[in-house]
C-alpha cells in the first residue's frame, strides 16, 4: 500500500472499484469491499432478524387474542416487548414457548404492583390453575379521589403461539368490591388446564361511581403463572 501526501495521490487506478481512503498520515486508494470477494454478513445480525420474522407474527397473535382484556390499558409499545422475549425464548430454546411471558406486566409504566397491594397466591393442581388474592380496604391503593370499586378477572391464555388461529382464551370474573371495605374472605379464581402451553393473567379493574376508571394507573394485567 503507497501512501500520498494529502493532494498528492494519483488518478483512481479503476474508477467504481477503489476509494481513497484519507488519513492524518496521508491518503491511499483502497478496494471497495466486496470487490474482490462478497462481503459477510454478521451471522448474529442474519440470525435475528430470522427470529424477528418469528417473533413479531407471535407477539401479534397474542395482542389480538387478548385484546378484549386490554381495556383502560396504556400499553405502549407492547408489540415489541412481547417480540423481545418470544425471540430471547427461540434463542434460548430454539422454539416459541408462552412461558417466556411469565410474571410479564402489560403495563411497563403503570404495572399492576403500584395498584395492587396484596401479595398474589397462584397455585397450580394437576387440572386447575387457582389465583387468591387477600381483599381488604388497603388491597387497592387509592391512587385518585374517584375510585370507588374494584373486581379482578383470570383469563387463560392457551394453544400454539406460532400457529394463526392456534390461541384460545378463557375467563373468570370476580364480584366486585368497595375499596374501603374489609372482606372476611379471600377472593379465589380458578381456570381448569388445557392440557396445552398456557399462561394465566390477572387483571385489575376499577370503577369511578357507575363508570370505569379513566387512568390506565387504575388498571392493571399481568402473567402470574405459566405452564406446558
Amino acid at each position: 500500500m503507497t501512501m500520498y501526501k494529502k493532494g498528492q495521490a494519483p488518478p483512481n487506478p479503476r474508477p467504481g472499484s477503489y476509494i481513497l481512503v484519507v488519513t492524518k498520515e496521508g491518503s491511499y486508494w483502497r478496494l471497495k469491499r466486496g470487490t474482490l470477494k462478497k462481503a459477510k454478513v454478521n451471522a448474529a445480525y442474519t440470525e435475528s432478524i430470522a427470529r424477528m420474522k418469528i417473533s413479531a407474527p407471535a407477539a401479534s397473535r397474542v395482542m389480538r387474542k387478548l385484546q378484549p382484556y386490554m381495556n383502560g390499558l396504556h400499553t405502549g409499545r407492547l408489540n415489541a416487548r412481547i417480540s423481545a422475549l418470544f425471540r430471547k425464548s427461540l434463542s434460548e430454546k430454539g422454539q416459541l414457548s408462552l412461558q417466556y411471558l411469565n410474571d410479564f406486566d402489560f403495563q411497563k409504566e403503570y404495572p399492576l404492583e403500584q395498584l395492587l397491594q396484596e401479595q398474589i397466591t397462584a397455585t397450580q393442581t394437576r387440572h386447575e390453575v387457582i389465583v387468591t388474592i387477600p381483599v381488604h380496604a388497603g388491597t387497592i391503593k387509592k391512587l385518585n379521589r374517584l375510585i370507588t370499586d374494584y373486581y379482578f378477572e383470570l383469563v387463560l391464555l392457551y394453544g400454539n403461539v406460532g400457529k394463526d388461529q392456534g390461541l384460545r382464551t378463557e375467563s373468570v370474573e370476580s364480584a366486585v368490591y368497595a375499596i374501603v371495605k374489609d372482606y372476611k374472605k379471600p377472593c379465589t379464581l380458578r381456570m381448569v388446564l388445557p392440557g396445552q402451553p398456557w399462561i394465566a393473567l390477572l387483571k385489575v379493574n376499577s370503577f369511578e361511581g357507575h363508570q370505569p376508571s379513566v387512568h390506565p394507573k387504575l388498571y392493571g394485567l399481568k402473567v402470574v403463572a405459566a405452564g406446558e
